[in-house]
């Protein structure tokens, strides 16, 4: 039987876990693109929510970060199909961050492809986040898991390439030739506050798109932010601008478009 996954689920040592769902819009529409689910863990008695920093290294070594991330994929399936179900939202694209220690699993095919099929999603509605670190090791230790992610995205499953900075330019080759659809770039290259921070951004944005791959803007928290990004031909944004992560209930508040300026 698969990990049952609600609001809140049980992870691993009897931890806590609940999946929020922050937004993205496509900057080229202005629509509502898609969620990310995001895993957080029940803290203190404040109520507040440990985020992955906080957790997930002593997940990975007690070998529990398989266990968490079958837990937020049926999370974000069941939102989809939940949102296709009683929206009529069939268009709605949700994003999970998958951990080397599942991306690497032998299972990995089946497990997704099993949820799939089991929330009645299709796969074109899937995009997995793999980190630039995991994305190294596949490149450089794994062909085979690389051809099982190469079967996925026969199932029209798409994969971004997460966390992308300045230091990862030369991994672009690679991008281009094995599975991946997209690159979201880390938050703290959207930070545009100098005239050298904003060359650097377009100048990995100018590298991603000669290598004909689309770029997401992560993090992005200003106004002005927004239209540098928009100004550079970025496909997607996501950042607490345009929504901050919530449980799933609430993101139906998050708004359809992008408010106009």
């Amino acid at each position: 039987m698969p990990p049952t996954a609600g609001p809140s689920s049980s992870g691993a040592n009897g931890t806590d876990l609940v999946t929020f769902f922050q937004p993205f819009y496509n900057l080229r529409s202005g629509r509502l693109q898609g969620v990310e689910a995001l895993v957080r863990r029940h803290g203190a008695s404040d109520g507040r929510h440990q985020l992955p920093v906080d957790f997930f290294a002593a997940a990975s070594d007690e070998g529990s970060m398989r266990g968490i991330d079958l837990l937020v994929l049926e999370d974000a399936l069941g939102y989809l199909a939940r949102r296709r179900r009683t929206d009529g939202r069939t268009d709605l694209i949700c994003s999970v961050n998958l951990s080397w220690e599942f991306v690497s699993h032998r299972d990995v095919s089946s497990d997704i492809e099993d949820a799939l099929v089991r929330h009645g999603v299709p796969g074109d509605r899937l995009l997995i986040d793999i980190t630039t670190h995991t994305f190294r090791r596949l490149v450089e230790v794994d062909g085979d898991c690389l051809e099982r992610l190469n079967r996925l995205q026969r199932r029209e499953v798409s994969f971004c390439l997460d966390g992308f900075t300045v230091e990862d330019l030369d991994l672009l080759p690679d991008a281009a030739s094995v599975p991946v659809d997209i690159i979201k770039l880390h938050p703290s290259q959207v930070a545009v506050d100098t005239e050298d921070t904003r060359r650097q951004l377009g100048e990995i944005a100018q590298a991603i798109q000669a290598a004909g791959l689309p770029v997401v803007a992560a993090g992005v928290e200003t106004a002005d932010q927004l239209e540098f990004v928009r100004e550079l031909g970025f496909e997607w944004a996501q950042g607490f601008l345009l929504g901050a992560p919530t449980a799933a209930d609430d993101t139906l508040s998050h708004p359809a478009s992008l408010q106009a300026d």
